[in-house]
Order: C-alpha cells, then structure tokens, then sequence
C-alpha cells in the first residue's frame, strides 16, 4: 500500500475509531487524521445513562481503547475540533478554527446530539444526555437532588429513570405515548417495560405531554396537560437524537435524516453518485439495507461498530488500495438495555407495527422472549432477561425462516 495517502475521519466516536482501527488492520499506511468535536479520547456512550451516571464507573472506564493501544494506532488526534465544511472536489475539510486538511478518502462519523425540548430549553437544572460531560455534570447535580422527572419514554429515558431511580431518587417519568418505547417495540411489549418500571418505585405517566413550564426559584416547576404539577429537584430529557449534519449544508451531498448512503457505506449526492472516496458510518449514516427494501439509519453502539469497519474496507478499495470484493453492509440491527438488572434485547427492524408471539415465559414478566410478526413473516424476537434464548432466536431471524419455524423451535417437545 502507498504511505503517501490520506484520510480523514471524522468523528471520535466508536464509530470514527473503528473506521481507524480496521484502515490499519488491513494495512494501510498513509497518514490518518482523527478529528473529534470532543476534548476527551473516544469512549464507550451506553454506560452514560447507567453505570457512569451513577457513580459506580469513573469516566476513564468508559474509555474505548488504552492511551497505548490509541498511540499503536499511529494516527494524529485533533480534539476538540469541529467540522465546518468540505470542499468533495478539491478533497480538504475544513475546520471550525479555520484550518484544512486534505484528504485521499473521508470517513463521515459525526454521530447525533441529543434532541432539546423548545419549552425546556435554558431552563433551570434542564439537562440532556448525550456525551460524557453531559453525565457528569448530571451525576454531580443528582448529589444533591432528591427528586428526579425523565422527559420521554424511550430508551434513554427508560434507562435513566432506572438508574436514578436505582440510587434512591424519587422518579417521575413522563411520555406522551400510549406506552413506554412504543415506537420501537408496540403497545404490549411497551406495557411489558413500563411495568418493570413501575415495579421498581417509578411513577411512569404516559399519555400525557409537557404543557408549560414556569421557573421556581433554582429549579423548573413542569404542568403537564393533564393539569398536574411537577416540581423536581432536577430535569433530563431523553427525547432521541438528531444527525450532526449541519456542517455539510450546502455542499453536493444527499442529506435526510442523516448522510444517505448507498448499500457499500458510500457517501451519495444530491443526484444519487457515489461521491469519490467519501463514505459515512454510524448514527449519522442512513443506509440502503437490501433486505428491508429501504434506507435505515440505526442509532446503537453495534451498528457504529460493525459499520465502521465495513465503511473503512468500503474506502481502501474505492481509493485503491485494498483489492476486495465488497459486500453490501446489510446487518440484522441489534439493541440491548439494561433496566433494573433485567437486559431487554431486540434484533430486527421494528416499528412497534408488529405482532408479539410469546414463546418463553408464560405472560410478559421477566423472563421472557417473544419473536415479532409482521404480515406473517418473522422479522425479529424481543427478549428480557432471555439472553440464550434471545441468541437463537436471532439465528432464525438472521437465516430468514419463517415465523413457524421459529415457533416450532421453541415449543416443548
């Protein structure tokens, strides 16, 4: 391979490092520039909403990879730098303090931000939760906080309600849904969660939505629209993430909902071409998934990882340095949470639209494992609790069988 290349990724994500990691791994020499809008090296994000928030992990735990194995790596680091544009036809970046890198190929990894609330925005003792310094500047306010409300009832949410909760906070957690993740996982199963929840000491409101909010000495008092007041020691919102994209506004590149990318992790423009040597992974990329018929954008730590690899292996053959025939990036999405000592798992592309066929576990009390059915074909398995059971469910959701199948390997012989 030629060591006079280069590439830049952007990102500091697990994303970015992977997409780092695998350009080594698969010997390329050149030069590689890692730009991270954050001071700190990559870390790990699922243990921000558990155990970094409270207080059993100390921030250097959660990082990715050792200072040795990062300077292994041979790659130069720009922390605390920001994308602010790209010009694709003369391959340089340019970066929020004003200076350009040039580039022989560029990995897109920019992540999300987490979405704010126009009602709780500025607000006292307001939070989100999106990066390390974010949990940290909220595990140093719950010191002092007694109560708690969780603003939205996805996972995030369902995960901080437990934690806070877990430590002795008083918890209200408050979603306009019918349910707890009604979104990805329907009306039953999201049931089945909210009454762990509920189990474990946290009032869960659903169905009901923020209707104004006035300022109460250092704190924010929340009236919901069912007219009742909430007075809390401290806010988190936890309504979901939007694709940092805003720097490539303006330039020739697809954007909706994320960096559109076709099924190799390739960049496309506005026309639908590949832009040369330009790929994305991770929460900012929405992708052609071949087997769903359409573009996905998967926000989880196993699809940044996973599609990192795949975008870099993507951008070597694109530039010419690695001769492989490429595979279409088309993984079966996975998601764990972990609430309360229960880890609740889901593969599958689910809506919530789907039909639960519960196949271990007598009713929806932990343990238990149902596999998902949509216009009668199985497209994936929800488990909690049900970690060996959930693994073969996958291999049948990976394989494609049918919803009999599946079911018959689960019935008592």
């Amino acid at each position: 391979m030629s060591n006079n290349r280069k590439v830049v990724v952007v990102g500091g994500g697990l994303a970015g490092l992977r997409a780092v990691e695998t350009l080594r791994a698969e010997g390329f020499t050149g030069d590689i520039q890692l730009v991270s809008q954050e001071p700190h090296d990559p870390y790990t994000r699922p243990p921000l909403s558990k155990q970094l928030l409270s207080g059993e992990w100390e921030p250097d735990r959660s990082n990715l990879r050792s200072g040795e194995d990062l300077e292994a790596l041979g790659f130069g680091f720009r922390a605390s730098s920001a994308a602010a544009g790209v010009d694709f036809d003369r391959h340089q970046l340019t970066l929020d303090d004003g200076s350009v890198l040039d580039f022989d190929g560029l990995v897109i990894a920019t992540g999300a931000q987490a979405r704010s609330l126009p009602l709780l925005e500025g607000k006292p003792r307001v939070h989100l939760l999106r990066t390390l310094d974010d949990a940290l500047m909220i595990r140093a306010e719950l010191a002092s906080a007694n109560s708690v409300l969780v603003v939205g009832g996805g996972f995030i949410g369902a995960e901080v309600a437990a934690t806070t909760r877990s430590i002795g906070k008083d918890v209200i957690l408050v979603e306009p849904q019918e349910t707890l993740l009604m979104r990805g996982l329907g009306r039953t199963l999201g049931a089945a969660i909210e009454g762990l929840q509920r189990e474990n000491g946290v009032d869960v409101r659903t169905g009901v939505a923020i209707a104004s909010v006035t300022k109460a000495g250092q704190r924010t008092r929340v009236t919901l629209d069912d007219g009742s007041v909430i007075d809390p020691d401290l806010i988190i919102v936890g309504i979901g993430a939007t694709p940092n994209v805003d720097w490539l506004s303006g330039c020739d590149v697809s954007l909706d909902d994320g960096v559109v990318c076709d099924e190799f992790c390739r960049v496309l423009d506005a026309s639908g071409e590949p832009v040369p040597g330009v790929v994305a992974a991770g929460d900012v990329a929405r992708w052609r998934s071949l087997s769903q018929g359409r573009d996905v954008r998967v926000e989880h730590w196993t699809n940044a990882q996973e599609q990192g690899t795949a975008a870099a292996r993507t951008l070597l053959t694109d530039i010419g340095e690695l001769q492989e025939q490429l595979v279409p990036y088309d993984p079966t999405s996975y998601v764990w949470s972990d609430q309360f000592g229960k880890k609740i798992q889901v593969v599958g592309y689910l809506d919530g639209s789907e039909t639960p066929h519960l196949v271990k576990g007598e009713d929806l009390t932990p343990p238990f494992l149902a596999l998902m059915e949509r216009n009668g074909l199985l497209v994936g398995a929800v488990g909690v609790a049900s970690v060996p059971a959930l693994v073969k469910a996958r291999a049948f959701v990976d394989s494609g069988a049918s919803l009999a199948e599946a079911r018959a390997a689960f019935t008592d012989k």
